[in-house]
């Protein structure tokens, strides 16, 4: 099916021949350039310019993208007070074998120990925030979703669940734009029924990153 869909996307894209405005030329795109995209413009320059970061750079900037500044500076905050919290209160969260969410600082990159500590949240399994984490009906295939708690870091939760659900509708309101800019229209059902399905069913993950300071004095391979 999906395979019938891609063809069908090559199809409906075939005739936009015209260079998008500002599609990026090989010259270009050697220079540290990255594209800008500014939400706030008509929507078939948005689509223009989404085709054209999308096939060249392969991501983007962007500008007014309606998320609260206010909500970004809280997050910010709760981010420095979890990973501000002692070891030992983080490692109550760490993920395991049973549950892929959660906190870890364990990621190997080429064998070698990353110099980092994660925290992972993704989509509850009854996409209801309000339902307790611990609830039935909230495991997912990846486990379930765990915060510190209030004690000790009073409003993570709220602060994280507001900014997912502002980058969630910020990536849907993407998905329909980029689906746009690859010739799909309102008419035709198929190809966004899997749009809809996306948007609808999606099951995104945010982690939340740390890079501590390297230890002074510490060897290279330590410190990798």
């Amino acid at each position: 099916y999906r395979k019938n869909l891609a063809t069908k996307f090559e199809k409906s894209t075939a005739h936009l021949t015209m260079t998008p405005r500002n599609a990026a030329t090989a010259e270009d795109i050697t220079q540290p350039q990255i594209p800008l995209i500014d939400l706030h413009q008509p929507p078939h320059l948005l689509r223009q310019q989404l085709y054209a970061a999308c096939s060249t750079w392969g991501f983007f900037q962007l500008l007014n993208h309606d998320i609260p500044s206010s909500l970004l500076s809280q997050f910010r905050e709760a981010i420095s007070s979890f990973f501000s919290l002692p070891y030992e209160s983080k490692l109550k969260l760490k993920r395991n074998a049973n549950n892929s969410r959660g906190y870890f600082d364990d990621e190997l990159t080429k064998r070698r120990r990353d110099w980092k500590e994660c925290l992972d949240v993704g989509v509850p399994g009854s996409r209801d925030w309000s339902a307790g984490d611990d609830a039935d009906i909230n495991p997912c295939l990846d486990g379930r979703n765990r915060f510190p708690v209030e004690e000790e870091c009073p409003k993570f939760r709220e602060v994280v669940v507001r900014y997912f659900e502002e980058c969630a509708r910020l990536s849907n309101e993407l998905a329909v734009l980029i689906a746009g800019a690859l010739g799909v229209e309102e008419g035709m059902e198929e190809e966004m029924g899997l749009v809809k399905r996306m948007v609808n069913d999606h099951t995104s993950y945010l982690r939340m990153n740390h890079y501590p300071p390297c230890r002074s004095g510490a060897s290279e391979k330590e410190n990798a």
